[in-house]
Order: C-alpha cells, then structure tokens, then sequence
C-alpha cells in the first residue's frame, strides 16, 4: 500500500510543480478511512521515505478508539459498535503497534501491546501523543454523515463512493480547514482522498444512502459502477452451511466444512431477487479534490520509480 502514495501523488501534483519545487516540494494531504491502520501505516511510512506529506486526516466511524487516542493520549478498548461502514468496524486497530514503532524510533512495542492485551488500554507518553498529533488528524464520522455524502457526491460530481470511502471524504470536509490554516496558504493545498472500496460492495448501504430502487436502476446493469466480474456473481445462489455458535468447537466445524461433511442450505437467488425486487457545503473552490483508481500495479511499480527519483533530487 505504500506504493499507492507515490503513484497517487505523482497524479494529483503536476510536473510543472514538481520542476519548481527546487527547495521545497510540494505537499499535499491525505484522507484515508482508518479502522485497522493498515492503509494509513502504509502512508506513515510513505512520508518517512520522504515523499512530502504535510498530513493525514484519519476519518473513522463510531468505533473511534484512534480518534480518542489523538486527542487525550489514552488508547483504550471499548464495545465494538455496528455501522454501515463495515469494513472499519475495528475497535483495536492492529497496525497501532506499528504506528507506535515508527514513533519511537523503532524500538520494540511488546510490552506496550502486552499492556494493551491485558487492561484493554495504555497512556501513550507526552513525546509519542505529540508526535502523533503532528502526523494525524481524526474526525469521527456517523453513519448520517457517511450517507449524506454518497448523496452529495452522487448528486454533484455522479460519482458513488462506497461507505468507507465517504466516511474518508466527511473527514477531509470537516478538518480541511484547520489544515490548512496551519500552512502556507499562498499555495493551494491539494487533498487527496483514498477510496478504498468498491461501491459495488455495499448494496445494503447505497441502499440506504440513495433509495431502495436506485441500485436496480443506476448499480445494477451500469458496467462503470457493476464490473463484470462482480455482476456474475449477484447470479449466484447465496449458501449457507448453518451458523457458528457460541461453544462450538469451531475448529472441528471448520474441518467438517472443509472435507464437505456439512449439507449445504440454498438461500435465495439473488439475481432473480434482485430483478423483482451541514457538512457538504464545505466543497469550495480552493481545494482540489482528487479520486484515483489504484488497481494497476503495473503502473503503480513504475512511478515509485520515478518518485524514487524525484526525490533523491529533493534531498540534494
């Protein structure tokens, strides 16, 4: 994921910036939807490579135990909650081990994560909250505020962004702001916000966002929204093989599905089913948003290369 940094940035910043940044180059901002910190890891060390990152914008669901951590230094575990912003319901963000790694210099984070383990919370030092308050900036964001910005999006750019993706786009509306009063505003900042999911994903959510009847008439048969791929598989019978319950051992459920000893229950055919069946004002002219496709790897090996490049420049 890495990698995405550096393709994505050398998309959104122009050559012409990149030729006159002599001394200083050219930052820009990133807003990534952040349950795991996988992505955002990645970004982290992205900056540390030196590509110039001035910030990343954490925008998280209910689940916000980043968002608490940033702002009062304890990293503590609470009741996951469900949202419609699924791929992110996390409450104990695994890669926060890492984050804390880079932080301090690389020293090992065992007992901090053993702590963790144990009292399902830890006290981040003064000189690690600060460093990770320079580096990060969060905004909880609610499911009304996620499927107010499908609608938005949709409504003035036709673009549908899946719910992770809007929860990313929410945050950067709300801390943008702040951002950029911190910097040189005689340079316009560019916000670059990572989509991280397929729309095609999430029927129940878009649902919700935009009306019962708009994946029908808008996802459904829209190759752009619904690959191909991806369609083929809505004419598939959903299965099921009968629920993982509490006390079970689950291990030897698992060997009984894997050698075909447990029936298989057809549910429904989805393709005949599917057949019959104050935040957005923030959009002003002196940010640029960008939305980047990230599935050519390809491309993605080539222009670390050449930021590879572009940067040793920066450094001499």
């Amino acid at each position: 994921q890495t990698i995405h940094y550096f393709y994505t940035y050398l998309r959104a910043v122009s050559y012409k910036d990149l030729k006159n940044a002599k001394t200083q180059p050219r930052e820009v901002v990133f807003s990534v939807p952040t349950g795991a910190m996988g992505n955002v890891t990645a970004g982290i060390i992205a900056k540390y490579m030196g590509l110039p990152i001035r910030k990343f914008i954490c925008g998280v669901n209910e689940n916000d135990i980043l968002h608490r951590a940033v702002h009062s230094g304890a990293f503590e575990k609470k009741h996951l909650k469900r949202t419609l912003s699924e791929a992110i319901n996390i409450q104990v963000p695994y890669n926060f081990e890492r984050v804390l790694w880079l932080l301090s210099d690389k020293n090992s984070q065992k007992s901090t994560m053993e702590t963790m383990e144990k009292y399902g919370v830890i006290t981040l030092t003064d000189k690690i909250h600060e460093k990770l308050k320079s580096l990060v900036s969060t905004e909880c964001v609610s499911d009304l505020q996620m499927l107010q910005i499908i609608r938005t999006l949709w409504k003035r750019q036709k673009y549908l962004a899946d719910p992770h993706t809007a929860v990313g786009v929410s945050a950067a509306l709300s801390k943008i702001g702040d951002i950029k009063n911190s910097g040189d505003n005689q340079i316009p900042l560019k916000v670059i916000c990572l989509a991280t999911a397929h729309p095609c994903k999430f029927e129940e959510a878009i649902g919700v966002a935009m009306g019962a009847d708009f994946w029908r008439e808008n996802v459904k048969h829209n190759s752009n929204l619904m690959p191909k791929s991806a369609n083929k598989l809505f004419c598939l019978p959903e299965v099921s093989r009968g629920i993982f319950r509490k006390n079970q051992n689950w291990t030897k459920r698992l060997e009984e599905l894997i050698d075909g000893k447990v029936p298989e229950k057809k549910m429904l055919n989805r393709c005949n089913d599917i057949e019959n069946s104050s935040i957005c004002n923030n959009f002003d002219k002196t940010t640029t948003y960008v939305g980047v496709e990230l599935s050519n790897l390809a491309r993605l090996f080539v222009a670390v290369a050449f930021g590879s490049l572009v940067y040793l420049r920066f450094r001499r």
